[in-house]
């Protein structure tokens, strides 16, 4: 059973904050993939994480066609690694834009996110290697399949 939205647990969500980089897939409505790296994100609560927009072209594009988006996030010292998915939406105002530019505001005055790509988990999976890889994880944070 997919993560519930509401419970993307806190020990998975701090790691992708950890994370400088991490990279945000996309797929074109005809099926072309796309994946970028992102440096601006930000969990906006326990099922959102807000990607902030500094340079898209193609992933904007995607995202405004298809609704959907990954992130994946890894640490390759320890070999701990996520994807994250869900639906996504990309804003230029309300209550997400203004999470995300509040964000970038802090550590960068000045500066605003052309947009931000609001990814509404919907799914967690592991991607460490081993016979656990690409397993989902459920609500607790546990793997199952």
């Amino acid at each position: 059973m997919p993560v519930e939205a509401s419970t993307v647990v806190p020990v998975i969500r701090e790691f992708v904050d950890q994370q400088a980089i991490v990279a945000l897939a996309t797929a074109a409505a005809d099926g072309t993939p796309n994946v970028a790296p992102m440096f601006w994100k930000v969990w906006h609560d326990e099922a959102t994480l807000l990607v902030l927009d500094n340079f898209m072209h193609a992933t904007k594009a995607n995202v405004l066609a298809t609704g959907r988006a990954s992130v994946s996030a890894w640490d390759a010292a320890s070999g701990t690694a996520y994807q994250i998915k869900g639906t996504a939406e990309y804003v230029t105002d309300g209550p997400y834009y203004t999470a995300g530019a509040a964000q970038m505001a802090a550590k960068k005055p000045g500066q605003q996110p052309k947009g931000v790509v609001v990814l509404h988990v919907t799914a967690v999976y592991t991607q460490q290697p081993g016979e656990q890889a690409g397993c989902l994880l459920n609500a607790l944070g546990e793997v199952c399949r």
